[in-house]
């Protein structure tokens, strides 16, 4: 597997995010698949998210389901580690889609499939992907108190990595509203202060973020900027974001890197090496930095632009529960 040394970011190209035309309509209304959009749309915990001619069905951080259209006869997955070492079995369903029938099996198998991811993470922690898909539902909808709305989990770019990527309102004299054109945030998360250091730790992640937002002279944010707005346009045809989200194109503004603590405070002293080490990248990027940190609960996963500060602000307030 290539490392992300090895990639050439001045001639990096990534495959993007977009249902092909086919998947898109036999999700929507009438559709074979229909009866998956229908079981997200009524069910708060679960998050549909958009790949590379695919798509994935997220339930408490894990990977409910994933149908794959890259090859002519779209696949049907789900991980069997969750029922590895378990007393459950899993439920037996198509690997291949074909039909309706099909995507209705697996829809009638959910609450089996979750079963056993229960059963796993009662084995096996949750970690940060669970803080991740909390924050996603709780900043899933656009309200006159949102601030950001979350686009998409799990994120990779040229091996780079990001557990979110959400958009920010940006009010402005034409758009009162902000949603129109929004600016690009890339988030990363973390529960942990052993989670913050090392070679995934904050220090690695604003590297990354540097290579993105320098790749190609800049022009590759372009490239991701408009990956995103193929995705926001196409989960607001599915009606997986709602109406108000009146999204045009998003601002010309360098994408912002936002590290969310959960129930972690970043003024403990084992935090110092790694927030030196994002100072050090975000001063050497001088203008061209944004870098904000927020902290929240695991009682209020709400994001607000007044909970998020900049990197030279070294303590960092605590939203209310």
């Amino acid at each position: 597997m290539t490392t992300k040394q090895e990639v050439n970011l001045d001639i990096y190209q990534k495959a993007p995010r977009i249902l092909s035309e086919p998947m898109e309509i036999a999700l929507g209304p009438g559709g074979d698949l229909y009866p998956i959009l229908v079981a997200v749309a009524g069910d708060d915990r679960l998050r549909l998210d958009i790949r590379d001619r695919r798509f994935n069905v997220y339930y408490g951080g894990g990977n409910l389901m994933l149908v794959d259209g890259r090859k002519s006869s779209w696949e049907l997955h789900f991980d069997a580690k969750y029922f590895k070492d378990g007393a459950l079995l899993p439920p037996a369903l198509p690997t291949q889609f074909s039909a309706t029938d099909d995507a209705r099996a697996w829809v009638q198998a959910f609450p089996e499939l979750i079963a056993g991811m229960e059963d796993w993470w009662s084995r096996h922690p949750k970690g940060e992907r669970a803080h991740c898909q909390a924050m996603a539902a709780a900043n899933s909808s656009v309200a006159p108190t949102s601030d950001y709305l979350v686009l998409d989990l799990e994120y990779q770019w040229a091996q780079r990595r990001f557990d979110l990527v959400a958009a920010k309102r940006r009010p402005i004299e034409n758009d009162v509203t902000g949603w129109t054109e929004p600016d690009l945030v890339f988030v990363e998360v973390k529960c942990t202060s052993a989670a913050c250091a090392g070679t995934s730790g904050l220090g690695a992640h604003a590297h990354d973020y540097r290579d993105i937002i320098t790749a190609r002279d800049g022009r590759s944010v372009g490239d991701i900027k408009l990956e995103f707005a193929q995705v926001v346009a196409q989960k607001v045809r599915l009606g997986l974001f709602d109406g108000l989200f009146d999204f045009k194109r998003f601002s010309p503004a360098v994408p912002e890197l936002l590290v969310v603590f959960i129930d972690l405070d970043p003024n403990l002293s084992s935090m110092r090496v790694p927030l030196s080490k994002t100072r050090e990248v975000s001063d050497a990027l001088g203008d061209a930095a944004r870098i904000r940190f927020m902290r929240l609960n695991s009682q209020d996963y709400k994001m607000t632009a007044d909970s998020a500060l900049p990197l030279e602000r070294q303590r960092l307030v605590t939203k209310s529960i």
